[in-house]
């Protein structure tokens, strides 16, 4: 039989991030394989790595190959071959890799991929060993209770409440949402959750493209968590000037009526094409493709200069060119996935009609801005398309996700090989101290080294590692990149490029998986550099860069500085909430697999109580407290359910009322008040749990009057109103008795005509002191907090927003001694601060460097937030702030 070894399309595959699982006893190893090659999975019978035992299988095909190793060593791998779609198929000459995806009853696993590894021989195969995550505990039903529809609309408001912030402002029009759903996925959570996958496109406050890729729990329409989706004819030859004024020869296509069109197709199947995005807003070219009716860059002539070189076309068009000829040269890729998919460019784009100074690799093409400034566009510095493009590399092979460590790979293999790509092409040394920048050549003035947006000689190590989560960077995708990417690029400065650029390649073909750690990594390309049959001197040279950046089994466990009250939280959107000496937070089960249940406990420490298991088909979330009673939402598909519960346990929870889409619950006693989500804006509701005439309702039901961020204390319910009279729109506290439903309106912080978006009022937070209330009234991100008297008449400022140091001010409470606030700075991860409820200087509750959010206030000067410096997520506690950091 004639062996036919071809490499395969690596086809795309979701992306998605795993709750924390527990670990499963070691899978026993079958006869023939030795014990000690097999290290056991992390909540699957299936193991993680099989390595050192080699096996020869009579099959000849590397696909059959692979299956028929699998099946004839089903007691060590546990896993259903059946479950398993070959997905692609690497060689190299010496090794093959087969790599396939796992499917539960017809549904792709998040993130689930096994490699099995393998090298020709004669007329059989030797397995050399295998690889990957394989969930074998999944029995979750298939079948959604909450529609696509649903799922789609929950994802935008997700995603849309995720930009406004926390912030209440006047009415206006939103930005344009797109959202389209990608169909079912199973997360490989404990027996498996099943849920949506939804993709929404849209813009920011200050204009920059947002995609995220949303995962909506399929029972219940929770959106369980999202992470960033953009990762920022007739041949003939031609002639471009390029930004720094040098002639380049480029590939063009001459068109029926004479002109010339920026399409290169010298490298068949593969077209490399530059769209001309000028006068194209950036918000019209998100998603897949290129848009209808936008043109290909064209001119009279071969020679394309002028505009087409201002505007990036030109630079865009030659440095895609090279990306593919490197990758097709040096690594036998041909193309981003491998199989001659075309490489796009559009560049020129604008924002508002303002100049859009960035670019973004979206999942099918390259966005360029039209530059500005002291900047160019980003498609004049060969590395930055480098870097965007091997993201689609990644996207067609490991699929590594784009949050945590997986995200923080996923940028470290695109600046390395962004790099690789622009030190070989200009022939700079690897020991030029500048050869580890990236992006130092895109300023018009400033030194490289000043415009540099990274440099991977910058000697981080797993000791400089930010603990950040979702809500951050992803999770501290580019944030710790520089941690992998520097160890790689040790490498290739130790054994030379050549060499070093086959060897992590390799690594990320034939051994890494979309969930893979920096550990994962790094025995990644330690194996490949045992394939490849590197001398022992450069696989020492390998081990030692890994070691230097600290990249050692175990790394992560750290220690931070606040008292810890329940570790492993794997909730999204929704915070932990505390008052009278109790904290109230939701969580999932321990090995994932169901909604979230609710807990409490004391905030001096002790075991956390449960207060209620899930509700079929309900996720528990958002919880608020007075110290005596828990109330939270039991979110369901169609509508919420109000539950309340005494704090400390003592009785089972109960439901108390019923809402839409509700948010930002506050309790006391037998209120209960919460704001709805409606098509006209936000609306304040409120009920008396206690009282069985009492029905719940909206302080006002007026079309053109929007409300909410609302607060009960001593009997009132404090919110913001936004109203208009004949002249503009007003932002008021208002203050209603319960008992009577007499409101107060009180005087207008905000000076007339500051009212103006983005502008706004935070929720007012009442304490025995005053009101406290956050105000953003200035040109700018910052925000200030006051406080003022009960009647609204004097205000006295805490944190003043015209300081140099006023904070981006995130979530916030008040107690009678203390505000604690999160500065949401956005060059570090945010932090909580305290002031004194009568003003002074603020001080940083924790020193640790990674992220604090979603505070709280006990008492006195006590809070609690969640901090990601514990390996997961952790509630935490600190009685007083530091002194100093």
């Amino acid at each position: 039989m004639s062996r036919s070894r071809a490499r395969l399309l690596a086809m795309t595959t979701a992306a998605c991030a795993a709750a924390a699982l527990a670990v499963a006893a070691p899978a026993q190893a079958d006869e023939g394989i030795d014990p000690s090659a097999v290290t056991p999975g992390t909540g699957t019978e299936a193991p993680a790595r099989v390595m050192g035992d080699e096996q020869t299988v009579a099959a000849d095909e590397p696909v059959a190959a692979a299956r028929q190793y699998l099946d004839d060593n089903q007691r060590t791998f546990a896993i259903d071959g059946g479950d398993l779609t070959p997905i692609a198929t690497y060689a190299d000459g010496a090794t093959e890799t087969v790599r396939f995806a796992q499917s539960h009853q017809g549904v792709p696993v998040f993130g689930a991929q096994y490699l099995v590894h393998m090298r020709p021989d004669g007329g059989d195969t030797t397995v050399t060993g295998a690889n990957g995550t394989y969930y074998t505990g999944l029995s979750v039903d298939t079948a959604p209770a909450a529609t696509e529809a649903t799922a789609v609309d929950r994802a935008k408001q997700y995603v849309l409440e995720g930009l406004a912030g926390g912030k209440f402002t006047v009415p206006a029009t939103g930005p344009d949402v797109a959202a389209a759903s990608r169909g079912l996925v199973v997360l490989p959570e404990g027996a498996g959750r099943l849920s949506w996958h939804v993709t929404v496109s849209t813009v920011d406050g200050k204009g920059t493209p947002v995609v995220k890729e949303v995962y909506v729990d399929a029972d219940t329409a929770w959106p369980l968590f999202a992470y960033d989706g953009i990762q920022f004819d007739s041949p003939a030859a031609g002639t471009g000037v390029k930004y720094d004024g040098t002639e380049s020869p480029i590939g063009v296509t001459k068109s029926d009526d004479g002109t010339y069109k920026l399409v290169d197709q010298a490298n068949a199947p593969t077209d490399i094409t530059t769209y001309d995005g000028r006068g194209w807003d950036v918000r019209s070219v998100l998603g897949g493709g290129v848009p209808e009716g936008m043109p290909i860059y064209s001119g009279p002539s071969t020679r394309f200069d002028g505009d087409a070189t201002e505007s990036g076309a030109v630079d865009a068009h030659v440095n895609a060119a090279h990306v593919y000829e490197y990758y097709l040269k040096k690594l036998g890729r041909n193309g981003l996935d491998g199989n001659g998919m075309d490489m796009t460019s559009v560049v020129g784009v604008d924002l508002g009609g303002q100049p859009f100074v960035n670019a973004f690799w979206d999942g099918t093409k390259m966005v360029y801005g039209s530059g500005g400034g002291d900047f160019k566009t980003l498609s004049a510095d060969l590395d930055v398309v480098g870097h965007e493009m091997t993201h689609g590399v990644v996207e067609h092979s490991a699929g590594l996700i784009y949050a945590h460590q997986p995200g923080a790979m996923n940028e470290a293999i695109a600046d390395y090989f962004g790099n690789a790509i622009d030190v070989d092409y200009s022939g700079t040394s690897m020991r030029d101290p500048d050869a580890g920048l990236l992006g130092e050549d895109l300023c018009r003035t400033a030194s490289p080294r000043e415009c540099a947006l990274r440099d991977l000689n910058d000697g981080r190590t797993t000791a400089d590692y930010e603990g950040l989560t979702w809500e951050f960077d992803n999770g501290g995708v580019h944030a710790n990149s520089t941690i992998f990417s520097g160890a790689l690029w040790d490498i290739r400065e130790r054994i030379g490029g050549a060499k070093a650029d086959k060897l992590i390649y390799k690594a990320l073909t034939e051994y890494l998986t979309p969930t893979s750690s920096f550990v994962d990594g790094r025995n990644a390309v330690v194996q490949a550099a045992l394939d490849s049959r590197l001398s022992w001197l450069e696989r020492g040279k390998v081990l030692v860069a890994f070691l230097q950046h600290g990249i050692v089994d175990g790394w992560e466990k750290r220690i931070g500085d606040a008292s810890q009250l329940m570790t492993g939280i794997t909730t999204e959107r929704t915070a932990p909430a505390a008052a009278g000496g109790w904290w109230v937070a939701a969580k999932g089960s321990p090995e994932g697999g169901e909604p979230y249940s609710m807990y409490s406990g004391r905030t001096s420490g002790g075991k956390p109580v449960k207060l209620a298991d899930p509700v079929e088909g309900r996720f528990n979330v958002m919880p608020a407290t007075d110290g005596k009673w828990a109330v939270w939402i039991a979110w369901g598909a169609a509508d919420a359910l109000i539950m309340r519960a005494p704090v400390n346990g003592s009785a089972p929870a109960k439901v108390v009322g019923y809402a839409r889409n509700p948010s930002r619950l506050s309790v006391e006693g037998s209120w209960i008040s919460w704001q709805e989500s409606t098509p006209s804006g936000p609306k304040q509701w409120y009920k008396n749990a206690d009282d069985p005439n009492s029905y719940e309702e909206p302080v006002d039901g007026t079309y053109h009057k929007t409300s909410g961020l609302g607060e009960i204390r001593g009997g009132k319910l404090y919110y913001v109103l936004a109203w208009p009279d004949s002249e503009r729109y007003h932002l008021n506290v208002v203050v209603r008795d319960l008992a009577t439903r007499q409101e107060t309106m009180l005087p207008e912080i905000m000076a007339e005509g500051s009212t103006t978006e983005p502008a706004g009022l935070y929720g007012p937070k009442p304490t025995s002191k005053g009101i406290v209330i956050g105000v953003d009234a200035r040109p700018g991100n910052q925000a200030g907090i006051v406080r003022i008297s009960a009647d609204g008449k004097t205000v006295k400022t805490l944190v003043d927003e015209a300081s140099a140091n006023a904070p981006l001010l995130g979530e916030y409470d008040a107690t009678s001694s203390a505000v604690t606030f999160e500065n949401w700075p956005g060059d570090v991860p945010p932090k909580i601060w305290q002031v004194s409820i009568d003003g002074g200087k603020a001080k940083p509750m924790s020193c640790t460097t990674g992220v604090q959010f979603h505070v709280n206030a006990d008492e006195g000067t006590r809070a609690v937030w969640f901090d990601g410096m514990y390996g997961t997520t952790a509630l935490v506690v600190r009685d007083k702030p530091r002194s100093h950091c």
